[in-house]
């Protein structure tokens, strides 16, 4: 018999009985239970048995009182009152409230038996059935099956975040039979496991609503510093003074109204020849469709320079990524000068003048003109104004690491236009953040969780595949948000991809038909074996139709989900695959059910000017060198240019003078 049949035949008879022996009262509290357990166990979901039962009494109080004031036509009626007391007794009653009371009991019970009705779709998903069919022991067929509250309690905790408890943080993913399911992989995990996350979500999916707000709930009652990608600005308006309250230092690095926000500047962040490189190589990559061939490594060879030269040879207010434009609109004759000066003075680096030189030697116009078309997204002022910051003035990215902090990361609602920048940003703060965990022996004094949503419109962050692989130990976790697996693909490429994914033990679908995602989630989910029934008859006689229909139980294989059920999933449900575990099959979370919902609420902002007041910054650049008009001959061979089958003569009358100056620098080859 199975759990259905079960909990009807209980509820029947338990409904018999009070219906004999106790009070009517007695139906509507079993009724009203098993609405609640039926509907997940949801509390509210008892209202709708009681709400039935009073409606039906009310009706039969008056169908009652009717007939009574039928009876006496012509005559007095003696007043009836509502007796709603005497429903829930077994007092003697007048005919209207005995009506009233049946009519209590049978809405009471068709409450129950709606319950139940609509309650199977709870239960079509749970450790005892797929798809409305029972699991089978039968490893032959399949072992898979979705996990219950046993199966996962060694690695995850129940009910909502709180503070002051070691294991009050986590990772929300949902409710499982009405409980908030909140994982401690690196907490309970035996041996620890990273916190880090991939979420697919497409759009509408609910991922703000559902994972990244209850999840940054989490972060603050753990006491962990919080790093958050919000597109459009209305989490910082959100969320922003709640931290503030809970003792958070709050940065804005705001990308969709820069002028209401903190500043920071990349420029003044390289420290060594790696993260210039690095920069570098981040800016020209996210910005080009291409990001591979001999002209790209050209405009990554002149970034370098320049980056150099502003470090080197200008005051702080002009060594910004805004002027880097200004250096490329410079004459080749002025730049060349400019380097040969600051590196006989000792203010440039040898690395700055051989990048130079190895940039100036060939094909530095396409280089210039490549690299200024990359350079557009800071040509606009309150971006370049935004990335301009002077050291005293700009984000501490190294500061979430030492204390509780929060930084939000606002974003325009079209972004893929920001991802050099985006990419650059998140490269030095996962390298600021290792630079402080390796000071402090390893592990950072506070920790961090990055939540990143839209994190395809990052775009590429440099070495973000060794990041993820080793950042669990220095308490560093990373949990982003995908509309599909397609966009990592994208941004990483097939292999590194791969590599990303592996490294989160737990993956959360929330939905979305996306076919590579939906079909990667089904085949992790596996196969379960489950019984399956198929009738037959024999209709080869028009008599045989007379004949029972026989019904035969057999154990076959079943796919948990199928791609295509992924794609039509409720859409209040969410599925979830975490290492060393089960399946789980989720209802979603909204942030609203929380208790901290209430809090959050009355303090949130109306306007990001709210949260970071309007800051005016002056944007300095360099001053343009006067520009003489030279013979174009002459300017061609400068600046390296190479015309149709000209490569040899351009060589011979330029090379005997590189030649002497760079004996003049370097000293004569031996």
């Amino acid at each position: 018999m199975n759990k259905v049949k079960i909990a009807t035949f209980a509820v029947i008879g338990l409904a018999g009985l009070a219906l004999v022996a106790a009070l009517p009262v007695g139906v509507l509290v079993v009724a009203a239970a098993f609405g609640a357990y039926r509907y997940s166990r949801r509390a509210a979901a008892a209202l709708f048995p009681l709400a039935l039962g009073v409606g039906l009494a009310l009706a039969f109080w008056c169908a009652a009182d009717l007939v009574s004031t039928l009876k006496h036509l012509g005559g007095t009626k003696p007043a009836v009152p509502l007796d709603v007391a005497g429903w829930l007794t077994m007092d003697v009653l007048d005919p209207a409230n005995r009506a009233a009371r049946v009519g209590l009991v049978l809405g009471a019970l068709g409450g129950a038996v709606l319950a139940l009705a609509r309650g199977r779709g709870g239960e079509l998903h749970d450790e005892r059935h797929v798809h409305g069919l029972r699991v089978a022991d039968s490893a032959a067929k399949g072992t898979r099956r979705w996990a219950g509250d046993k199966d996962i309690s060694h690695v995850v905790e129940f009910g909502p975040p709180r503070m002051g408890d070691k294991f009050g943080g986590g990772i929300v993913l949902g409710r499982l039979k009405g409980r908030i399911v909140r994982a401690q992989p690196s907490l309970k995990g035996k041996p620890p496991l990273p916190g880090h996350v991939m979420v697919a979500a497409g759009t509408g999916a609910g991922k703000t609503y559902s994972f990244v707000v209850p999840n940054a709930i989490a972060a603050a009652c753990a006491g962990e510093s919080i790093v958050l990608t919000d597109p459009k600005g209305e989490l910082t308006c959100l969320l922003a003074p709640w931290l503030k309250a809970q003792g958070y230092d709050v940065y804005v690095f705001n990308l969709q109204y820069p002028e209401w926000g903190d500043r920071w500047n990349p420029v003044l962040e390289c420290r060594d020849d790696e993260e210039v490189t690095a920069f570098a190589t981040a800016i020209v990559h996210n910005a080009a469709k291409d990001s591979s061939g001999y002209f790209v490594m050209k405009e990554i060879q002149l970034l370098k320079a320049l980056v150099y030269l502003l470090r080197a040879d200008f005051p702080p207010e002009q060594a910004h990524l805004r002027s880097v434009l200004s250096l490329l609109a410079w004459p080749v004759e002025a730049l060349d000068e400019r380097f040969q000066e600051a590196y006989r003075t000792g203010r440039l680096p040898r690395e700055g003048l051989e990048e130079w030189r190895g940039a100036v030697s060939s094909n530095i116009d396409n280089a210039v003109s490549g690299l200024t078309a990359k350079l557009g997204v800071v040509r606009a002022e309150p971006v370049a104004k935004l990335l301009a910051g002077v050291p005293g003035q700009m984000i501490d990215l190294s500061a979430l690491g030492r204390k509780k902090a929060a930084l939000f990361c606002v974003l325009p609602v079209n972004s893929g236009h920001l991802k050099p920048v985006l990419a650059t940003f998140y490269y030095f703060f996962f390298r600021r953040l290792y630079g402080l965990a390796a000071e402090r022996r390893g592990r950072l004094p506070n920790p961090t969780r990055f939540l990143l949503d839209e994190f395809a419109n990052i775009g590429q962050v440099p070495g973000f595949v060794e990041v993820i692989s080793t950042a669990r130990s220095m308490g560093i976790q990373i949990q982003f948000i995908l509309q599909g697996l397609k966009q990592l693909q994208s941004n990483y490429g097939g292999n590194d991809a791969e590599t990303i994914i592996s490294n989160c033990p737990v993956r959360l679908f929330l939905g979305g038909d996306d076919r590579t995602t939906t079909t990667y989630f089904s085949q992790q989910l596996g196969e379960a074996a489950v019984y399956s029934v198929s009738e037959s008859r024999d209709v080869t006689m028009p008599w045989d139709r007379l004949d029972v229909t026989k019904r035969r139980e057999t154990v076959v294989r079943r796919a948990l989900m199928e791609p295509e059920e992924l794609a039509g999933m409720d859409s209040m449900s969410a599925v979830c695959l975490m290492r060393w575990c089960l399946p789980l099959y989720l209802t979603k979370l909204g942030w609203e059910e929380l208790p901290q919902a209430k809090e959050i609420k009355e303090l949130a902002a109306s306007t990001l000017a709210d949260v970071a007041p309007k800051k005016d910054f002056k944007l300095e650049l360099p001053e343009m060198p006067e520009i003489e008009e030279a013979p174009k001959p002459d300017r061609d061979r400068k600046r390296g240019g190479e015309k149709k089958g000209s490569r040899t003569d351009t060589a011979d009358t330029g090379g005997d003078e590189d030649r002497d100056w760079l004996d003049d620098l370097f000293g004569p080859a031996q």
